[in-house]
């Protein structure tokens, strides 16, 4: 005989959900100062209740120390510290014009990846996807690294956005906004490693008897295409030489690091990078923090501060009249949060902004500013994506000064080790290359106690080949 039985369970899931203004916040905090400032410029063209009170290019919004408003202008805040025009430096004038081809530019100081995303991020906005994959795919595509791979799995990148962002996806979910990245372009983005990458390129090619042997080769015969050992490739796949060859032809002609392909810029929007903030570090070590955007001052506009007796009106301004209220707050705000997170990157970066050299950095992770700043971390990640210091050394990406202690070598960098190891590569003599052992010793000698693992996983991923691969007879 069936029985049945009915149970009732309670069960309490902690979950947060972002608000429409906060949400707008964080798309506020994310934008570039150039996107800034046609952010600005659309919000008071499209309501009347908001104007700048003086000319956006001469004045900012900013606050004193005891809360009241000031207007200098960005011109009179930077060339106050010198006596005339003559002495203002090369990286004070016409800061927002700045470009590639400026001789005092740095391209090589600027991260692809931080490049990258933005890049992303558009083709994301263009594609019909729901907002809660939307907001996943974005946040999977900022995880990506300067070579443009995602080497985290689909759980980790969920318990990433559940402590970072408060947001718990499904890690099916996750899934499917990786596979959207993955068709995103530049070809070869979201790979987890080289092969995946290659493989990715290959399927997007024109269909040819090259191109499938080529996914033959890297597909079944990756590790021993990778030794070169060709001949046993042809062995194993049943190809001549001449077919080889061609295969090896196609395979030479993709990308091993999709990331970099913006570093010339294929997007003219992506080759004009503007700073965020100005850097200044005087003769004894003192370094200053300013904004390089220049912003109006923000205020409602007059007629909109007065009550009206008739009721359809005065609901029409006091909706206009709050929402540039909000903005003007949300402006505001945005300023603070900037400054606080800069101004604590240098506190924890005292050596990089006296010397502007990538070897005197210090382990630092976004938990560390969050921690300095008593700001929310995921509000800090924001902060700092895409953005730009102009240094007396060049343009710097904000992402480029995090990076985590070496877990074997105590409170070193991994830039340290980087920099390290490839002073050693580029010194070592050509016909007699350094093994991994030989470079292990090499930094000991220097203070770096690591282990070999860690080199040869720093060397990978540098993409230096090991010793028997750079031997030249």
């Amino acid at each position: 005989m069936a029985t049945h039985s009915q149970s009732l369970s309670q069960q309490q899931q902690l979950s947060l959900r972002l608000s429409p203004q906060q949400m707008r916040f964080g798309r506020l905090l994310e934008m570039s100062a150039p996107e800034f400032e046609e952010e600005l410029a659309l919000a008071i063209d499209e309501n009347p209740a908001l104007e700048a009170a003086s000319d956006p290019d001469t004045a900012i919004t900013q606050k004193d120390d005891e809360g009241n408003n000031f207007t200098e202008s960005a011109e009179d805040l930077q060339r106050a510290d010198y006596a005339n025009d003559d002495d203002v430096p090369y990286y004070r004038t016409n800061i927002s014009n700045r470009s590639a081809d400026d001789i005092h530019y740095r391209p090589e100081a600027v991260d692809n990846s931080a490049l990258l995303i933005p890049s992303l991020d558009r083709q994301i906005d263009e594609l019909e996807l729901p907002d809660y994959l939307r907001e996943l795919t974005k946040f999977a595509a900022a995880s990506l690294d300067n070579n443009g791979y995602l080497t985290r799995t689909p759980q980790a990148l969920a318990d990433d956005m559940a402590m970072s962002a408060g947001i718990d996806p499904d890690p099916a979910n996750m899934v499917e906004a990786i596979k959207i990245i993955r068709g995103l372009e530049p070809a070869g983005i979201g790979a987890e490693n080289l092969r995946d990458c290659l493989l990715l390129q290959l399927d997007r090619l024109e269909p040819s008897p090259s191109v499938y042997n080529a996914i033959q080769v890297i597909d079944k015969e990756f590790h021993h295409f990778a030794n070169r050992k060709y001949k046993k490739v042809r062995a194993d796949l049943g190809l001549d030489e001449t077919r080889l060859d061609e295969a090896v032809k196609v395979i030479r002609s993709l990308n091993p690091k999709p990331a970099t392909v913006l570093e010339n810029g294929d997007d003219d929007r992506m080759s004009h990078i503007s700073p965020d903030f100005i850097i200044d570090t005087d003769a004894d070590g003192n370094v200053s923090v300013s904004m390089a955007d220049r912003l109006p001052e923000l205020v409602v506009e007059e007629s909109f501060r007065r009550r009206s007796s008739d009721p359809a009106a005065e609901a029409f301004i006091k909706a206009r009249r709050n929402e540039a209220e909000e903005f003007i707050g949300m402006a505001q705000r945005r300023y603070n949060t900037l400054m606080a997170v800069m101004t604590a990157i240098v506190r924890l970066q005292p050596e990089f902004f006296k010397t502007y050299d990538c070897s005197t950095l210090r382990p630092m992770v976004l938990r560390q500013v969050a921690d300095e700043t008593g700001i929310n971390l995921s509000v800090v990640s924001r902060a700092t994506a895409g953005k730009y210091a102009l240094t007396p050394r060049g343009m710097v990406s904000l992402k480029s000064l995090f990076s985590e202690s070496v877990s074997d070598a105590g409170d070193i960098s991994v830039y340290k080790i980087e920099s390290a190891l490839r002073k050693l590569i580029d010194s070592e003599d050509k016909s007699s290359p350094m093994s991994d052992d030989a470079i292990v010793a090499a930094l000991a000698a220097q203070g770096m106690k690591i282990a070999r693992r860690t080199v040869a996983k720093y060397r990978e991923r540098m993409g230096i080949q090991p010793a028997r691969l750079r031997k030249i007879e």
